[in-house]
């Protein structure tokens, strides 16, 4: 069975999102102004993706990611020439010859299905097809599970989420999202200067773009992409959702069925689509379930509210998750399903095990358990094993006739809870989840930096951004410095300190780990005191900021003329740790767009 619609009258991010939900495998072709592009599913996870742009292949973008070299990419085209009709997937010849770890080659093909999908999202005009009966995979993306035993299964709403966000990213900046303009701050520019060849004079540089991924069709492999499908269906996502309904509650009635199906429906007309994905950033969940109709039902309830859901089955799945979420500056909500009589993870003690587990790991996420209204002691006990909060819900097997309209309620309420446990500040809120929710809403270098130096502020005097270059520092904005650290921020203070082999400033640079001592060192004392004078105690602060493995700006803290404060260097450590991790979200998601 196949589907056809307008992009005019379903938007292609609400396509993808039905598919993933409803875990439907199938080719959809999006076509619009530009050409034709597509992208494979299997049971809902994105296995494979051919953008319209036949110059933007898989090698050029393993050469801009700096993965592969140009040299070894020309020579293995030349071999793939060679070989004529019978030549590997490029990849394929990349990993057997041992060029390119599997790793960055996931990446790489990542990265690919991103681009076309950020290409997709921006066309307001076009049409689409589903069929469900055909998945042509590139062979690049088949080459991998079929010769290495492992599956490619691209988490759909991971990829959608970074899509999105480098749409965002670009129409805020006023820039078209299918264009590729775009630049960098300070700290992302002495990245570039750290990791690229020295620019051109007309300002080119090596960052990872679909501009210059067009400049030369290096890749010739061809890509066969199937032609418009012909007499498709009308694209009903009702269908989808009762095909559903009925393959999950096979024993419910027809018109129980058909109530159900009509709420998920409604609950696939986004009205206001773009509230629904600036929001998404903001509100996230993970929920932990091995039943396919919660998971469905939240699924579409969620993103209909413009809450980002994942779902795990598996507590490898729901780490991952977790991880993948942390990674991208995300502080979901876990929400644990009822336990099950049986079935291995689910039951009592299981999701108690592991939600203590989860709680010792990760203190700063918020933990819901879901339970049944006549299992009281569960609820206690849950409340005492690391849930913050127990939301009652229905099970068919406790009140059957009523199960439907019972399911509609719980998914009604969830998303006003989620929302208010999102805003909700509680005491047992570490510092550290405050930090990390802040972090989440900085879109630059500049932003992360100037509040990393805003926080440290709190236990020094005089605090000072120092900007990471091959040979010196440049220092930038400052507090409590020209004026009382009250006033603000200063403007950037631009003086040049240099970066010698073996001193205090260069150690803690190749480190990355920070420093907090007694210091009587000459480049700090006569390139920093020497402009901003020495304090009255001799015990400094510096805390790398590191990012991609990299330290790209040093913050350097003094008390100035006041007393010394006691404080946790572990603690600004970690946060230091968690601005880096966001500072690279941000340079990737840059270099994406320029």
């Amino acid at each position: 069975m196949s589907f056809a619609g307008n992009l005019e009258d379903l938007a292609i991010v609400d396509v993808i999102q039905l598919l993933h939900s409803t875990r439907k495998s199938g080719t959809l072709c999006v076509v619009g102004d530009k050409g034709r592009s597509q992208i494979v599913f299997d049971q809902g996870y994105i296995v494979s993706a051919n953008h319209y742009d036949d110059s933007i292949r898989i090698g050029r973008i393993l050469v801009e990611m700096e993965v592969i070299t140009d040299e070894i990419l020309q020579q293995a085209l030349a071999e793939q020439q060679s070989l004529g009709e019978q030549h590997k997937p490029l990849i394929g010849l990349l990993l057997e010859k041992g060029l390119i770890e599997k790793e960055n080659a996931y990446k790489g093909l990542e990265c690919l299905i991103e681009m076309t999908i950020v290409e997709m999202v921006s066309w307001q005009q076009g049409t689409f097809t589903l069929d469900v009966d055909l998945t042509a995979i590139n062979d690049e993306y088949r080459y991998i599970p079929e010769k290495l035993q492992q599956e490619i299964n691209f988490d759909t709403q991971m990829v959608l989420m970074d899509a999105l966000r480098i749409y965002d990213e670009k129409r805020a900046a006023g820039i078209d999202p299918a264009s590729a303009t775009g630049g960098m701050d300070d700290l992302q520019q002495a990245e570039s200067e750290q990791n690229e060849p020295p620019a051109t004079e007309d300002g080119g540089d090596l960052n990872l773009s679909a501009d210059l991924l067009g400049l030369d069709a290096i890749d010739q492999i061809d890509v066969q992409i199937p032609e418009t499908f012909t007499s498709l269906e009308a694209f009903d996502p009702s269908e989808i959702h009762r095909q559903k309904v009925r393959e999950l509650l096979p024993d419910f009635s027809s018109v129980q069925r058909e109530e159900l199906v009509e709420y998920l429906s409604a609950k696939s007309n986004i009205v206001e689509n773009q509230e629904n994905v600036d929001s998404a950033q903001n509100q996230t969940i993970i929920l932990y379930s091995s039943d396919e109709l919660i998971q469905h039902g939240l699924m579409s309830t969620c993103k209909h509210a413009g809450i980002m859901a994942f779902t795990a089955a598996t507590e490898q799945d729901l780490e991952q998750r977790i991880s993948q979420s942390l990674e991208r500056s995300l502080l979901p909500i876990l929400v644990f399903d009822c336990p099950l009589e049986s079935g291995a993870g689910f039951g009592k003690e299981d999701l108690t095990v592991i939600r203590q587990r989860i709680s010792l790991r990760y203190p700063q996420l918020q933990i819901v358990q879901l339970a049944s209204p006549v299992d009281y002691f569960y609820s206690l006990q849950a409340l005492t094993t690391g849930a913050s909060a127990v939301l009652p819900r229905s099970l068919a097997e406790n009140r059957r006739d009523s199960f439907i309209v019972d399911f509609i309620q719980f998914m009604e309420s969830f998303p006003p809870f989620i929302r208010r446990l999102c805003h909700q500040a509680t005491p047992e809120t570490s510092p550290e989840a405050k930090f990390l929710c802040d972090l989440r809403q900085m879109q630059s270098a500049s932003e992360i930096s100037l509040f990393l130096l805003e926080q440290i502020s709190i236990y020094f005097e005089r605090c000072l951004v120092l900007i990471v270059h091959q040979d010196e520092f440049i220092a930038e904005k400052s507090l409590g410095i020209e004026a009382d650290k009250s006033a603000g921020p200063s403007d950037p203070l631009r003086f040049k300190v240099p970066r010698e082999a073996g001193s205090l400033l260069a150690k803690t640079v190749d480190s990355g780990l920070l420093y907090y001592d007694a210091v009587d060192d000459k480049i700090i004392r006569e390139a920093i005191f020497g402009e901003i004078s020495a304090p009255d105690k001799s015990r400094i602060l510096l805390l790398p900021l590191v990012a991609g493995g990299k330290t790209l700006a040093l913050i350097y803290a003094d008390f100035g003329q006041s007393p010394v404060k006691s404080f946790d260097p572990e603690y600004l450590q970690s946060l230091a740790w968690l601005a880096g991790l966001a500072l690279e979200q941000v340079i990737r998601l840059r270099q994406k767009t320029s």
